[in-house]
Parts: C-alpha cells; sequence; structure tokens
C-alpha cells in the first residue's frame, strides 16, 4: 500500500507539472496523542482484562514537496506509544501499561495548498526500539512483576493514516507556516506483544485462537514549517 501511494502522489504531481510551480518546506513537527493496541483474544475476556486509555508522543522532522493543490510529505518522528489496561483478578483490581519507544516514517499523500486547509492520507512505518510492561499488583501478590523487558515479544508495524488540519501562513514576508491538524492511525499490520497481564499473546496455550494486535491512535499534530521555495 505504502508503493502504491508513492506512486499515486508522484503521478499525480508530475501530470500537474507543466501548469504548476513545485514549492519545499521542512519543518519540525510535534504530536499528543490517545494510544491504544487492541487485540480480540484481550476485548474477550471482559472485566479480567479490559483497556484503559494511554497516551503517547512523537517529535520530529517533516519534509514536503507541493505542486499546486496535491503534495507529498515524508516525516521522521521518534516517539512513545503506550497500552494501558484495567481488570479484575479475582479480589484484585489492578492496572497495568506497555511502553513503546517507537520511531515512526509516515509518508502521505496530502490534498491542499502550501497554506490552508487540508486533508492527508497515507500509511506509516512504525519501528518498535524498546517495550517495557508494568503492573500495580500488591507485592504478596504471585503475579506482581513491576516492570519487565517484553521487546522481543513486540513486532515494527505498519499503520494507515487519515488526517485533517490547516496551514496557517505567519506573514507574506516572513517564510514559516504553522500547522495545526489531527490524525487518525490503526493498525495494518500485526504488531503483536503481551496481554494486560503480561502473557505472551502468542502463546497458544494461553490464546489457542491467535489474534493479531493492532495499534490505534488519535492525535494533535502541531508543527512549524519553513518555506524553502
Amino acid at each position: 500500500m505504502k508503493k502504491v501511494l508513492l506512486s499515486v502522489g508522484l503521478f499525480a504531481m508530475t501530470m500537474s507539472a507543466k501548469a504548476q510551480v513545485i514549492s519545499f518546506d521542512a519543518g519540525l513537527k510535534g504530536a499528543y496523542s490517545a494510544t491504544e493496541m487492541f487485540n480480540n483474544n484481550i476485548s474477550d475476556l471482559g472485566a479480567i482484562q479490559d483497556y484503559k486509555m494511554s497516551t503517547g508522543s512523537n517529535y520530529g522532522l517533516a519534509l514536503n514537496a507541493n505542486l499546486g493543490k496535491i503534495g507529498l510529505s515524508v516525516e521522521f518522528l521518534p516517539g512513545t506509544f503506550n497500552t494501558g489496561y484495567q481488570g479484575t483478578l479475582g479480589s484484585t483490581a489492578y492496572t497495568s501499561n506497555v511502553a513503546l519507544k517507537t520511531f515512526s516514517i509516515p509518508i502521505l499523500v496530502r490534498l491542499g495548498g502550501q497554506t490552508g486547509g487540508y486533508a492527508e492520507i497515507g500509511v506509516s512505518t512504525n519501528a518498535v526500539k524498546s517495550a517495557t510492561y508494568s503492573n500495580d499488583f500488591p507485592v504478596s501478590n504471585p503475579l506482581t512483576m513491576s516492570t519487565s523487558d517484553v521487546t522481543g515479544k513486540y513486532n515494527s508495524y505498519t499503520t494507515a493514516v487519515l488526517g485533517f488540519g490547516s496551514n496557517i501562513s505567519l506573514g507574506d514576508s516572513f517564510p514559516l507556516i504553522l500547522n495545526v491538524g489531527i490524525r487518525l492511525q490503526y493498525g495494518i499490520t500485526d504488531a503483536a506483544g503481551v496481554d494486560a497481564l503480561g502473557a505472551d499473546l502468542t502463546n497458544n496455550f494461553i490464546y489457542p485462537t491467535y489474534q493479531k494486535s493492532s495499534a490505534a491512535s488519535a492525535g494533535l499534530h502541531v508543527g512549524l514549517t519553513y518555506k524553502i521555495k
């Protein structure tokens, strides 16, 4: 899908090249998002394991090429993605979390000019650099595991991206653009991982029918872009 979107964007820009002037911009971008990793095996367990909204953030560099009302963007965004859980096991209520450190590279086709409103669609590859599981079970509980490195349980994954926003010029003679937008993402490929108790989701003794894990997020993106041309 990533290759298809890239090809569509390049084709559209090439077809318009004779009538339009291409422009470029680059800038810094930050994002703060509600995040969660969904898996049907966890969803089916009810109160024993349930989801608890978490948040994550990204920051990095965005590069954009614009041809009239069509643009192509590539971003480089290290950051964090947290997935939270809550539940009751016996008479014990607990919460747990997996903190992922990621490096995301969204490739997006954008509809809209260098300034003004826009919509964007594309894909993002998300490399998982590390993953740490934690819970708040009482020390006397046999499931107590304050923290555990579960990096090897997770796969790098790809998400579909849909976004909307506005590019606001900060002045006709001032080459800076303020970008404010909302971006939604949902997993296309399997991130695997662990459940709310830290058990491997690929363990077919615990989960005889394997289900993929889909990373989802909805976030506010803010950037400051410099108009190169």
